[in-house]
């Protein structure tokens, strides 16, 4: 896969979130809803793709880095999320009759929610199993990680911890082959 694209697709996934939806109701810019939902549905499968297909020399560790990246640029839009919506559930509870509203808006924004962590949540799905395969971590953690990405909050320790013990297992890899390319060749012993 090309580097552009294993780049560029994750950086589109932030531009696309922070776009539009609730971000056209409070700021009055960006995209409306409709296209905005259909925009991340779109850059969201792509991404998905992406961390499914890449399997370059690396990969566990890149996958690990979009991770944690993507993790970490999505706090404010999750916390804007949750504002969002505990707003909404709020106002529809002070106006009679409208709390029966509240669970068809507010449900779909947390679903909403949820489904985009799991899209920046195949990144580490990617890297786990990429990583267990080529023995940088046991199969038992990419286990945990893998679970751990399915909830929220737990999904950024993982991400962070995951893109850590790859980073470890990359510098260990290297120094062990610079200690065998640095040690002379071993001559066979004189055994008949």
């Amino acid at each position: 896969m090309y580097k552009v694209v294993r780049t560029a697709l994750p950086l589109l996934f932030i531009v696309a979130v922070y776009s539009g939806g609730p971000f056209y109701d409070l700021f009055g810019r960006g995209t409306d809803w409709p296209t905005w939902g259909v925009l991340l549905l779109v850059i969201g499968i792509a991404n998905i793709l992406c961390a499914c297909f890449d399997r370059a020399e690396g990969s566990p560790r890149r996958l690990a880095f979009w991770d944690l990246l993507l993790k970490l640029c999505m706090i404010p839009f999750y916390t804007l999320i949750f504002l969002y919506a505990t707003g909404i559930a709020t106002i529809m509870f002070v106006i009679p009759g409208l709390f029966l509203a509240a669970p068809f808006v507010v449900v779909p924004l947390l679903a909403m929610s949820y489904l985009l962590m799991l899209a920046t949540s195949s990144y580490g799905f990617a890297a786990s199993i990429r990583a267990a395969k080529r023995g940088l971590i046991p199969g038992s953690f990419a286990a945990i990680h893998i679970a751990l990405h399915f909830f929220a909050v737990a999904d950024f320790f993982s991400a962070a911890v995951l893109y850590l013990q790859l980073r470890r297992a990359d510098k260990a890899r290297i120094a062990s082959a610079e200690a065998s390319a640095g040690a002379p060749p071993q001559q066979p012993t004189d055994v008949q």
